[in-house]
């Protein structure tokens, strides 16, 4: 399932038929031109995107096995079996540990030079998935 359709974003196309009834096909994501890397959650049970990259982050959604999203760039965080790098996913505007996201090889930049929800590191609630409604691309 992608995070894209579930959204209601591009990447799902409608067929029509006639005499049939419409279906609806997850467009493949793709490594284009523009830049945008696109994640598959590969942990089991369903992935907690949270509000910072730690695993005491609030949890602002959970994603299913198999679900797709634009991941944006990577910190550092609570390490989670041994890594701790985490991703910033644009769709869901949230953290992720990189131990459950499968980029297919491609790298990453930092969120060094421009990070997605500086709120994260300022605010008491360190709650930064409304006000981070964030993306580069």
């Amino acid at each position: 399932m992608s995070i894209a359709s579930t959204l209601g974003a591009a990447g799902v196309t409608a067929l029509l038929t006639v005499g049939s009834a419409a279906s609806a096909t997850a467009a493949s994501p793709a490594h284009g031109d523009d830049g945008v890397i696109w994640g598959t959650v590969v942990s089991t049970p369903d992935l907690k995107v949270r509000d910072q990259p730690s695993t005491a982050g609030g949890i602002v959604a959970k994603l299913p096995k198999g679900s797709e999203d634009r991941v944006d760039c990577a910190t550092r965080g609570t390490a989670v079996h041994g890594n701790s790098v985490w991703y910033w996913l644009t769709g869901v505007g949230g953290w992720v540990s990189a131990a459950y996201i499968d980029t297919h090889g491609w790298h990453v930049p930092s969120c060094a030079e421009e990070d997605p929800c500086p709120k994260w590191k300022e605010s008491k609630d360190r709650d930064c998935h409304e006000p981070c409604a964030y993306s580069r691309r």
